[in-house]
């Protein structure tokens, strides 16, 4: 199995386990959570942007096998961005919202911020021609 195949396999299956979890959250959200609408409707925002970034980590997996070395790295790069960073946004709205706190104040802007990362990682993948 080359390095690409590999990489790609982890990649989808992060994508995937972001999804699973995602559609969990969202399931606890619609039929457990005991919170105010405000509160219920950053849970609906937290579990929309997981699943959506969850997506296209799985399209940029995709873009990444129809394009040569560099520019797929920057692609695969750009996938593990949208993972990571929906994680980070939506995990610390889910964390405030059940405990109240923010345990790490900055870590839904930063993971925002990645997730712009990632975008801007397939976008550029996307313009390439290989």
């Amino acid at each position: 199995m080359s390095d690409h195949s590999s990489s790609s396999n982890y990649l989808v299956a992060a994508a995937a386990l972001s999804a699973l979890i995602g559609v969990a959250v969202g399931g606890y959200g619609a039929h457990g959570l005991n919170a105010n609408e405000s509160l219920t409707s950053m849970w609906e925002t937290g579990v929309t942007y997981q699943i959506w970034h969850a997506l296209g980590a799985f399209a940029a997996s995709w873009l990444a096998s129809t394009r040569e070395a560099h520019t797929r790295k920057i692609v695969t790069a750009g996938g593990w961005c949208l993972v990571l960073g929906s994680l980070s946004f939506s995990g610390s709205l889910y964390f405030f919202i059940i405990d109240g706190i923010f345990p790490f104040p900055m870590l839904a802007p930063i993971g925002g911020t990645v997730m712009m990362l990632g975008w801007g990682g397939i976008v550029y993948g996307a313009l390439r021609r290989r």
